[in-house]
């Protein structure tokens, strides 16, 4: 029945257009090249268009303007591919696009902050939250409170849908330490939000921005196969608890009720732990720091191993396959701690890169506004500046000319609408069974956070290795870009 509703929409747009425009099926037919019985099948919902340039050739005809040839072609994206795949796909590019980056607003510091003690009337441990200004209220006071301590610790049981918690913990500044621990449930099937994006993709984009703060945060998740199923209870299936306080509270945050008393505080600190027992990581974060850059290098070879392709997507492109031994110690910074060691690693590592490109076994996505940083000032996004020096213009032409060469054999795809303009914190590699993201939080550490669920890795995986090919542009189209850039950069 989806695929039905997907070809229905696109047949339904397609007759309202003919009928609209007073276009005869005769001759759209024949401009086309088709018989008018594969005409009628299109309008009747009984046959899809086999290819996007008959899409183009039948907009083209009928005259369509430029926003109604855009829907015309999502619709026959959605009907030739199925519904949810289409809608996998637009929120893999939505992720992609949105993801954080780095923030220069301004921290909450709860250095020093009372409790919430007077919110309590004399001689009574709980209190009835009846709006969801009551809920927000209390769960600012009770997250400052907790956040003003030497070692506060935090725990949520609820879905990442709720936009004044997620946003107050992705500007805190604790004072101490502050331990965060979230358990939340995923679909164990495909599933979309109203706006059809999907649930999984949506959590996420909600909880980056809190490991953006840098904060000492943990997700756990269980799988159900019911959606959200929290979300349909008019219970109080959700929790915030810390060391003195616990909110239990509705789905929608709109009620709830704040405890104080010891006795509940910890059932409830039980309860969550006994849930935390069931759950698995979805990921796994860890720093990229200068003092451990072997590990690094042994995370990358060991990522490896299972792969057959291994595909990029970032704002710029990737330059390590063309640091050169010679070039790297150009430009390296020997103040690393082991200097050498290092070099020799990395040596070997974008060896077995050229070697992989080479092969075609290692696919570049970037953006042409993504490189521009590289053309005026040297710089490597890939690399944490402290690292190396920045290339001058005889090394970025060297590394251009690289390029260039790798477009001309395909290897390496400039990025059009709606991934040219990628967020320019976001680096995603697939490679193999794993599927790896790096970014710079907003106190500037370099992060690398490795996707561990099997759902994400296989949406990742099937959305790269199908891209499609109107998002990129042609072999001779990139080249051309990249040799525009080298004649830049020779006047300089």
């Amino acid at each position: 029945m989806k695929g039905f509703f997907a070809m229905s929409i696109f047949s339904d747009m397609l007759k309202t257009y003919i009928h609209e425009k007073d276009i005869k099926v005769g001759a759209l037919a024949h401009y086309c090249n088709l018989e008018r019985s594969t005409v009628y099948k299109f309008i009747n919902g009984k046959r899809v268009p086999m290819s996007a340039e008959l899409v183009e050739q039948i907009a083209h005809f009928i005259k369509l303007a430029p926003l109604e040839t855009h829907r015309f072609r999502e619709a026959w994206k959605m009907s030739h591919m199925g519904e949810n795949t289409y809608y996998i796909n637009k929120s893999i590019e939505h992720f992609l696009c949105n993801f954080p980056n780095k923030s220069s607003q301004p921290l909450c510091n709860f250095s020093s902050q009372n409790g919430i003690t007077e919110y309590f009337p004399s001689n009574q441990n709980c209190l009835l939250l009846n709006s969801s200004q009551a809920v927000d209220s209390s769960v600012h006071q009770l997250l400052l409170s907790e956040a003003s301590k030497t070692n506060g610790r935090v725990a949520l049981l609820l879905q990442p849908d709720y936009p004044f918690l997620l946003h107050l913990l992705s500007t805190m500044q604790p004072a101490g330490s502050l331990q965060i621990e979230h358990i939340f449930s995923l679909n164990s099937a495909e599933h979309f939000t109203e706006t059809h994006e999907l649930y999984e993709l949506y959590y996420l984009e909600n909880v980056f921005p809190i490991y953006m703060n840098s904060l000492d945060y943990r997700i756990h998740c269980f799988y159900t196969d019911e959606l959200s199923h929290c979300q349909n209870l008019f219970a109080l299936p959700y929790m915030i608890l810390t060391s003195e306080y616990a909110i239990t509270c509705t789905s929608d945050y709109q009620m709830g009720i704040l405890y104080q008393d010891n006795d509940i505080l910890q059932t409830l600190w039980n309860l969550f732990h006994s849930h935390q027992d069931l759950c698995q990581p979805i990921f796994q974060t860890f720093p990229i720091i200068e003092n451990d850059l072997p590990s690094l290098f042994q995370y990358v070879a060991n990522t490896r191993n299972s792969a057959d392709v291994i595909i990029n997507i970032q704002p710029e492109a990737c330059i390590l396959p063309f640091l050169r031994k010679d070039l790297l110690e150009k430009i390296f910074n020997y103040n690393i701690p082991m200097a050498d060691s290092v070099i020799s690693m990395a040596d070997t590592l974008f060896l077995d890169n050229i070697q992989r490109i080479r092969d075609k076994k290692f696919i570049i996505y970037f953006t042409e506004y993504g490189i521009t940083r590289f053309l005026q000032e040297g710089v490597l996004e890939e690399i944490p500046s402290e690292f190396y020096h920045p290339l001058n213009i005889e090394q970025r032409i060297r590394i251009l000319h690289e390029i260039a060469q790798c477009c001309h054999d395909g290897v390496y795809r400039i990025l059009k609408k709606p991934l040219n303009h990628l967020s320019e914190n976001l680096r995603m590699c697939i490679c193999g069974n794993t599927c790896s993201l790096t970014y710079q939080t907003n106190s500037g550490k370099h992060m690398c956070c490795s996707i561990t669920d099997p759902f994400l890795l296989q949406i990742f995986q099937n959305f790269f290795t199908n891209i499609d090919p109107d998002v990129y542009y042609t072999s001779e189209e990139s080249e051309q870009i990249i040799n525009r850039m080298i004649e830049c950069l020779k006047t300089k």
